[in-house]
């Protein structure tokens, strides 16, 4: 991924990958039909899969899945093409619509999901927009990552999070 991050995706080509690989480029294609299908498959190579149990817990939950995403983001390779993985999905771009479909989506579910199961419970409100609790969560996350804030995220910075935000969405 480093190329890509050097050259970004308009100075990437199979020539330069094939090249810093140290194959030809048939191989490359042998694999993979173009640049998209490559991406793809690399960038999944790079992305775990993020369990989240539903202990029940909600505060301990949405805290163990936000860590989880700002471990994401800053810890890993795939956190080192986040930002310009978002500005493919913005710009609607296969790899970014592939990228929200298989990375982003199912995170976003399995979120969506915890907070479904806190109102069923009775631990949140009945009237909460679950999809806008989902972008209250995630996008300091992303916000921080993209302007170079991580950093001060450390610490109890996802709990300070989650309590700030159950404390709006109590029941």
């Amino acid at each position: 991924m480093g190329i890509l991050n050097s050259d970004g995706l308009g100075g990437l080509s199979i020539e330069g990958i094939a090249a810093r690989a140290g194959v030809s480029k048939a191989t490359i294609y042998r694999r993979w039909d173009s640049k998209d299908d490559l991406l793809v498959d690399a960038i999944a190579t790079l992305v775990h899969e993020v369990d989240v149990p539903d202990s029940g817990d909600i505060r301990g939950d949405l805290i163990t899945a936000i860590s989880g995403m700002h471990r994401f983001v800053s810890d890993t390779r795939a956190g080192e093409v986040f930002p310009w993985l978002v500005g493919e999905i913005a710009s609607g771009s296969e790899i970014g619509l592939r990228y929200a479909g298989s990375v982003i989506g199912p995170r976003r579910v399995m979120m969506a999901q915890l907070i479904t199961h806190a109102i069923e419970r009775g631990d949140l409100s009945s009237d909460l927009d679950v999809d806008m609790a989902v972008d209250m969560l995630t996008g300091p996350v992303i916000i921080r990552r993209m302007m170079g804030r991580l950093e001060e995220s450390a610490g109890g910075w996802a709990s300070d999070l989650v309590d700030k935000l159950l404390g709006g969405w109590s029941a």
